[in-house]
């Protein structure tokens, strides 16, 4: 074989990628072929495998300066099992620089990316409030989700409410940059987050995104949040923000339902903190992932908070009548 990578959207021919993507995948999510040359163009790293001339695999991801996650790698079955899809992922890990790397899989591959350097999140979740009912239960059946409430064991534990202000008449909520002082805004987020952040970092994070949510109380920021998405299927679920002296009134999840609702119809990610574990897992607008990985390099600590230890199976991953799934195999 002659394999070339490419890095670049130039002279692709994407039925070709959208015929990939529906022998790989069955065509999920995506299968029209402007859609997927909409969803390509709009990520922000791409790269393509060519034998000599022919197109046999890709992937793609969309990212701001500091996080990205990666969709659609995909090889063409004839190519598959040559070590295709490994350099893929390892080539555009590798574009992606120092950011904060995430992806999410079919519970058949979890072995394949444990394997490449990934490691199994504890802290991520799909946002299911507007998303097909059918679609969701079927990725229950196959193994995506952990059940509604799941707490791992460092978790168990009382959660205290912060309630200190309950005198809120009326918040008003905005879904547009302008007029937006980042300031505010920082201030606001360090605020929400204990720690100082770089205002520049802030303007230029948001500004690469594409879908927005602010609250206000009169004049005064008191919650923020943002979307990155590639403009057609998927979006990363960023800065949800709400000034602690007015969080538990709601403001966090109308904020998230307002975005969730302009970007209609996306399958919507989030990777939380840990210390904000309680008001995901306890929201029915949100299934917990487990299927979801991030990329952690060799020189980066291991997080218990964060990542399940290498090796890790739930119970139903030993064997998933529903896909067949026995100890990594699948069985015929």
């Amino acid at each position: 074989m002659n394999i070339i990578y490419k890095y670049n959207n130039d002279n692709v021919d994407f039925n070709e990628v959208r015929n990939i993507l529906i022998k790989a995948f069955g065509g999920r999510k995506i299968d029209d072929k402007d859609k997927v040359e909409k969803a390509f163009k709009n990520s922000s790293h791409v790269i393509y495998v060519y034998n000599d001339s022919r197109l046999v695999g890709f992937a793609r991801a969309i990212s701001d300066i500091e996080w990205a996650i990666i969709y659609n790698v995909a090889v063409d079955p004839d190519y598959q099992s040559n070590g295709l899809g490994k350099e893929i992922l390892n080539r555009l890990v590798k574009s992606l620089g120092n950011r904060h790397i995430f992806t999410y899989t079919h519970p058949r591959t979890i072995s394949y990316y444990e394997h490449l350097g990934f490691k199994r999140s504890k802290m991520a979740f799909k946002y299911v409030k507007y998303t097909d009912k059918e679609l969701i239960d079927k990725q229950e059946k196959v193994g995506f989700f952990l059940p509604n409430g799941y707490r791992f064991e460092n978790e168990i534990k009382e959660v205290v409410k912060n309630n200190k202000i309950n005198r809120i008449v009326k918040i008003d909520y905005k879904n547009s940059l302008n007029d937006i002082s980042f300031n505010d805004l920082n201030e606001l987020l360090e605020k929400a987050f204990n720690h100082k952040r770089d205002i520049n970092k802030t303007i230029e994070e948001f500004k690469a995104s594409q879908h927005f949510s602010f609250a206000f109380d009169e004049n005064k920021l008191v919650g923020c949040a943002r979307l990155i998405t590639d403009g057609v299927s998927e979006a990363i679920l960023l800065n949800v923000a709400v000034d602690p002296n007015y969080q538990g009134n709601g403001i966090a999840k109308k904020i998230i339902s307002n975005l969730a609702l302009e970007a209609n119809g996306y399958d919507i990610f989030i990777h939380a903190n840990p210390s904000a574990y309680s008001f995901y897992n306890s929201s029915t607008d949100f299934k917990r992932y487990k299927t979801a990985f991030a990329y952690i390099s060799d020189t980066e600590p291991d997080n218990s908070d964060f990542f399940i230890p290498k090796g890790y199976r739930y119970p139903d991953e030993f064997y998933n009548e529903e896909i067949k799934y026995y100890k990594g195999k699948i069985l015929n």
